[in-house]
């Protein structure tokens, strides 16, 4: 939900414009000033607020506060990170994270999204060509996805149950990288292609382990580039792919 004192805010701006003060917020809100600075920031993030101008370019903007999640995330956990916090890191008012974003849960959905790697999956040519070929295309992708952004693998890997916790809830279904794993395994044992004899959920398991072997574990994240890892991965699930017939 988003933050009331915005509602409030906003209704003083509708009545004085740009000669709005924060005095004038703080009253009608009965909090005091630093209130309104600590959550929505200064005059200037105020008006920017209802009257947008950020002076940059939206998308550059949106890129630093992606960028500062993710710093104070690992600094003080996803759920201690304020949105204060991220603000100062990105270099811009809470106003303009509460404005693009609404709350905290919304800017973490976003970041999610921006995130997850399931898109980069869904152009995969999964269901097309030999076996093989295709899952030697998802685990290249994963690998490379997670050799890119090993601090966001890092984060979730590391971070407190809580924290994993509360980023599961704000997932969206769709947005599970380890049930697209496992339908595409459990799709290939409907075909024929894969064995059954294995269940999809435990394959895609057995794969997220490699793929984190060869992400964080030093020294073997520093030393095999991810297309040769891929191929090393691959050859680990010979054992339950089933040629082809020709």
């Amino acid at each position: 939900m988003a933050d009331p004192l915005h509602s409030i805010a906003k209704q003083v701006f509708d009545q004085h414009g740009p000669r709005l003060s924060v005095s004038d917020i703080a009253a009608r809100a009965g909090v005091s000033r630093s209130t309104v600075y600590q959550r929505l920031g200064s005059k200037a993030d105020i008006l920017r607020l209802f009257n947008p101008d950020d002076g940059a370019a939206p998308a550059d903007i949106e890129d630093r506060i992606m960028a500062a999640i993710l710093k104070a995330a690992l600094h003080s956990g996803v759920r201690a990170a304020t949105i204060e916090a991220i603000a100062r890191r990105a270099g811009v008012g809470p106003a303009t994270i509460y404005r693009r974003y609404g709350d905290k849960d919304g800017l973490l959905r976003r970041f999610i999204a921006r995130h997850a790697p399931v898109t980069g999956i869904r152009a995969l040519p999964l269901g097309k060509g030999p076996v093989r070929a295709q899952l030697r295309a998802l685990i290249g992708f994963l690998l490379t996805y997670m050799h890119d952004n090993r601090d966001i693998v890092r984060l979730i890997q590391n971070g407190s149950a809580e924290d994993r916790a509360y980023l599961r809830a704000l997932r969206e279904a769709d947005q599970s990288t380890s049930r697209r794993i496992a339908a595409f395994f459990e799709a290939q044992q409907r075909a024929g292609t894969i064995s059954a004899e294995i269940p999809a959920p435990l394959l895609a398991a057995n794969l997220a382990g490699m793929l984190y072997a060869h992400t964080l574990f030093e020294p073997t994240a520093a030393a095999i580039d991810p297309q040769t890892g891929a191929d090393a991965i691959l050859r680990m699930f010979d054992a339950v792919i089933i040629e082809e017939t020709p």
